[in-house]
Parts: structure tokens; C-alpha cells; sequence
């Protein structure tokens, strides 16, 4: 067991959501204008509905909340959490307690009765990313298939009343959910498939994720979260599940217990999609971070299904399938919980979607037409079994359970339809006369440089085809450790690029001494083609520049 460093230094003051109307964001609030054809309000009106019984609904643009329905009041998030709080402390255990992606999970698992996690075959060949990916083979404590109780018949029942972390001593080690989990919990198919080779979503192969990463850094989950993931700006979740493993241990587990208020989960994907830059510093390294937010180069089998690490993703175009209305990018990331609850970030776009609703006889879970699930008696006033899935996807035979099916045309479709037009897609592109590439912390500066150069890369009506709107400009700002963003000026049009890109050399006596470490970021702006005031804002990923 690696023991973990001391907490950093408390950080000033710094980030805050800021206040916004839609309409300086690019978005309809109230009222269709240009290319809008919905408004948030109508979404509102639409999605809590008691038929769709959503609770709590945000979009956040550019760092700004420009619409908010209950996004200070904790609410379940159910699996939703696995993004929140399991995503960022597998980052935390890559970074400083030894952890690999490709690291058996045998490394963490195979003591005392897991012995077979070291030993048989395919347990000794699951990964600690097949488990992030699921992709492990590890039964889920729904799946019904005979060889998921061929051992332990009763595993399944014990492990569901043991996750939510009852302190009452018959859930205590060993019955406890962690160790039900790693010593009875069996492969899921027969003859067993190579782990890696097949997706099922398995709430018991996220939770053996946490038990590594707990093991590994001798922490709770909440501790690591809140002593070196949380920063100002940033809440907590509420009461995620206590566990008491391995005699005198006490882990959590982050497989849909906690609850979250909904600008506390945005701050998280905030960060997530930043690659971990939050106030002029490196929240663990950008490469970890892109490693469990990256949409190319996951697991096949994962991919195909739009999982990467952890979070699931939008690389099939799973929230962008209607014709007209792909206004967010294929790097959208983030994780569902309970069908009725979506944290969505679009680093592209900079656009954050939030929506938490109940999975109750309402059909809020579903979302099919009428409001219920087949089965569901349900109290809305036309409440019937459902029969129209057609506001979910790849739900085939409307089959309960279906891991894919969530909020689409209730929630993101319309959300994308509220944009005057399509947003730019906007990202840096260089950095201290580096090609950005996602995984380096720092940039730095040529020796002896006047300048610090930057280059960022908008892409106009990228999913849509051309016609509604053009290039307007290419800001760019920079941050320092508790102080909001500062405009520091606009890029010059690099010529002959396509997608076109503009660059900026910031003076380097104005980026600071030598030695200085300072964030940057682009906001790309499109105009639109028919009315030149209406525009539409992109915040990039920002990147980290050291003037040597």
C-alpha cells in the first residue's frame, strides 16, 4: 500500500460560476430568434412536466450559468457519481499512488479469499482499465445469466443490500459489498471471454475500480476527493456510501449512493475537460486526465457501445444523431444515472448540461412519450404503460434496464435546437510554439523569447455544412492564481489554414518573469450570416506556458 502525500496548499480564492443571460451565450432563453427553435424555457416546461418529472436542469456556457433550475440543491445522482467522484480519484491513484491503466487488478485484489485474482484464469488478466471500461467480464448484480451463480447463488442479493454501506455489523467485513464483490462475484460469460472483448456495464466491476484505487492510496474516496481533487468553487458529495472492508478499513463507493447538487457536479466535468487546469495549476497531471476523458484509442469493445474510462462518450455521435441538430462535438463526454440523470460536458463548446429527475411510476426514468414504462401503473394525469420509446435510443423491445438508454430528445436534442446557430468548435493549437497535444502539463517558451505565442483553431458550422454564420474573431485571456480570466487580445488570421487558425504573441514582460507559469485559453466567436449582432462564444481547453 503507497502512502499518499500531505494536501497541497489551500488555493486563494479563485473560480466562481458566473451569472449570464442565454442570449449573450449564443442561446434562446424565453423567447425564438434567428435560428432558435426551442427556447430553455420550453425545454423546462416540457422535461418537469410530472409525466418527466425532472427535478433539477443547468446549461452553463463559457463558465457562465445561463439557465438553472435547483443547481444548489443536492440531489441523487445515482450512477451519475461514477463520473464525479470515481473519474477524478482514479486520476488522483494514477498519479500518486502507483496505479496503471494496464495494471492487473490482481495487484490490489488477489489477497486473502480474492486469491484467485492472482492465480486463475481470466481474473488474473482483467486490467484496472477493463474494470474502468466495462469490459472486465465481472458479473453486474442484475445480470441474471446462469454462470453469474453457479458458485455463489446468493452473491448478488448480499452484494445489493451490502453497496449502499449500512454500518449495521452484518454488512461489515466480509459481507460487505467490497469483498462480496472480490472473492464471490463471477465472470460473466460461458465459456469466459477474454476480458476486453465484450462490454456489460457492471456497477461491481466500477466498484472493485474503487476498492483499487482505496487500496492503493490508503484513502477513502471522499478523503482523496477533498484533500487533493476539490478546489475552491468546487463542492462535495453528500453522504456517498461508507463501507467497512478488510476489518478496520473504511472505503466508499461511488457506484450511486451520494448525492450531488448539480453546479458541484458541473464544477467536476469543469475540470475534467480542462485536463485538470483549475487556477494556473495542474489538478494531477493533463495526460492522466486525458487518459479517462479521451474519445479515440479506448478499448474496442468499449468503444463501439461510447465508453471510454469511466465516462461514457459521444464518438458514435450517441447525443448528436439527429440530422440538424449536431451542434456538440464528438469529444462530449460525461455519465448517466438512474435514466433520469445526465452530466454532459462538450469541451469543444464549452457547454455543460446538467439534468436530474426521478426513476419512479412517472416514467421520468424512460422518457417514452406518454410518461410510463411498461409495467408502471404511474399517477400523472395520462399516465398508461408506455408503448413510444421514441424519446430514448438503441432501446431495443423497450427492454428495462437497457444500458443505454437515456434523456436524448428530451433534453439534448432541444438543447441543441436553442442555439442560434451551431456553435464554433474551438481549440488551442499551440502553445509557446508547441503543438499542443493534449498531454503535456507545461508548455514552455523558447529561451530568451520577446514573445509568448499562442494559436487556436475555430471551426465554423463543423457538423452542419456552411451557411448560417462566419468567423467573427478569436479572443484570447489569460489566468492567474485567484483572479478571473483577463482579456489580453485578439489573434491575427494565420494564412492559408483551414479550419482557420489565429495567432497571438503575447509580449513576454507582460506574461511575467522568467520562470512564470501562467494559463491560457481561446474564445472563438461566430457571427451570424444573416443578423451580425447575434454571435455565439467558445471557450477552448486551456493550456499551461512557462516564459524560460
Amino acid at each position: 500500500m503507497s502512502v499518499a502525500p500531505a494536501p497541497a496548499a489551500a488555493l486563494t480564492d479563485g473560480f466562481r460560476w458566473a451569472p449570464a443571460t442565454p442570449e449573450s451565450q449564443g442561446m434562446c432563453g424565453s423567447t425564438t430568434q434567428l435560428g432558435c427553435t426551442k427556447t430553455l424555457q420550453q425545454i423546462w416546461t416540457s422535461i418537469s412536466n410530472p409525466r418527466h418529472n425532472t427535478k433539477r436542469f443547468i446549461v452553463i456556457r463559457n463558465d457562465k450559468v445561463i439557465y438553472d433550475r435547483g443547481g444548489t440543491l443536492p440531489y441523487y445522482a445515482y450512477s451519475a457519481s461514477k463520473g464525479l467522484l470515481g473519474a477524478p480519484t482514479l486520476v488522483y491513484a494514477m498519479s500518486k499512488c502507483g496505479v496503471g491503466l494496464t495494471d492487473p487488478a490482481a495487484t490490489w485484489l488477489r489477497h486473502d479469499e480474492g486469491a484467485r485474482w492472482g492465480t486463475d484464469d481470466p481474473w488474473n488478466n482483467i486490467t484496472v482499465e477493463h474494470l474502468a471500461t466495462h469490459t472486465s467480464g465481472v458479473c453486474d448484480y442484475a445480470n441474471s445469466s446462469a454462470v453469474c451463480r453457479d458458485e455463489n447463488p446468493g452473491w448478488q442479493l448480499a452484494y445489493d443490500r451490502a453497496d449502499r454501506g449500512d454500518t449495521n455489523s452484518k454488512y461489515k467485513y466480509p459481507g460487505d459489498a467490497f469483498t462480496i464483490a472480490r472473492t464471490r462475484a463471477e465472470q460473466n460469460r460461458e465459456p469466459a471471454l477474454a476480458p476486453g472483448s465484450i462490454y456489460e456495464y457492471s456497477n461491481v466491476g466500477h466498484g472493485l475500480m474503487n476498492y483499487v484505487v482505496q487500496k492503493a492510496c490508503g484513502q477513502k474516496l471522499a478523503d482523496i476527493f477533498d484533500l487533493y481533487i476539490r478546489r475552491p468553487g468546487m463542492g462535495s458529495p453528500v453522504r456517498p456510501a461508507r463501507i467497512y472492508t478488510d476489518d478496520a478499513q473504511q472505503f466508499n463507493q461511488s457506484t450511486g449512493v451520494a448525492k450531488w447538487n448539480g453546479l458541484d457536479g458541473a464544477a467536476v466535468l469543469r475540470l475534467a475537460g480542462r485536463k485538470g487546469i483549475w487556477d494556473n495549476q495542474n489538478i494531477e497531471p493533463v495526460r492522466h486526465w486525458h487518459a479517462v476523458t479521451k474519445v479515440t484509442g479506448n478499448i474496442a469493445a468499449a468503444a463501439a457501445a461510447y465508453w471510454g474510462v469511466v465516462y461514457s462518450n459521444n464518438s458514435t455521435d450517441m447525443w448528436t444523431r439527429s440530422t440538424n441538430h449536431r451542434r456538440l462535438s464528438a469529444e462530449t463526454f460525461g455519465h448517466g444515472g438512474n435514466y433520469s440523470n445526465i452530466f454532459l460536458n462538450d469541451p469543444l463548446t464549452s457547454t455543460i448540461i446538467v439534468r436530474q429527475g426521478e426513476n419512479n411510476a412517472k416514467g421520468a426514468s424512460y422518457l417514452t412519450l406518454n410518461g410510463c414504462a411498461p409495467g408502471w401503473t404511474g399517477t400523472a394525469p395520462t399516465c398508461v404503460d408506455g408503448k413510444n420509446w421514441a424519446n430514448n435510443w438503441n432501446v431495443s423491445g423497450s427492454t428495462l434496464g437497457f444500458s443505454v438508454v437515456a434523456p436524448r430528445k428530451k433534453v439534448v436534442e432541444p438543447l441543441q435546437e436553442a442555439f442560434f446557430f451551431p456553435p464554433p468548435f474551438c481549440r488551442m493549437t499551440s502553445a509557446g510554439g508547441t503543438t499542443v497535444d493534449n498531454r503535456t502539463d507545461i508548455y514552455e517558451s523558447p529561451p530568451d523569447a520577446t514573445t509568448v505565442d499562442l494559436t487556436a483553431e475555430i471551426e465554423v458550422n463543423p457538423r452542419e455544412g456552411a451557411g448560417s454564420s462566419v468567423v467573427d474573431k478569436v479572443e484570447f485571456y489569460k489566468e492567474v492564481e485567484g483572479a478571473p480570466p483577463r482579456y489580453i487580445g485578439n489573434g491575427t488570421l494565420v494564412a492559408g489554414t483551414s479550419p482557420r487558425q489565429y495567432q497571438m504573441s503575447y509580449s513576454a514582460e507582460s506574461h511575467g518573469a522568467a520562470d512564470r507559469v501562467v494559463t491560457y485559453f481561446a474564445n472563438c466567436v461566430a457571427r451570424s450570416a444573416q443578423d451580425g449582432t447575434k454571435k455565439v462564444p467558445s471557450y477552448s481547453r486551456p493550456v499551461r506556458v512557462r516564459r524560460l
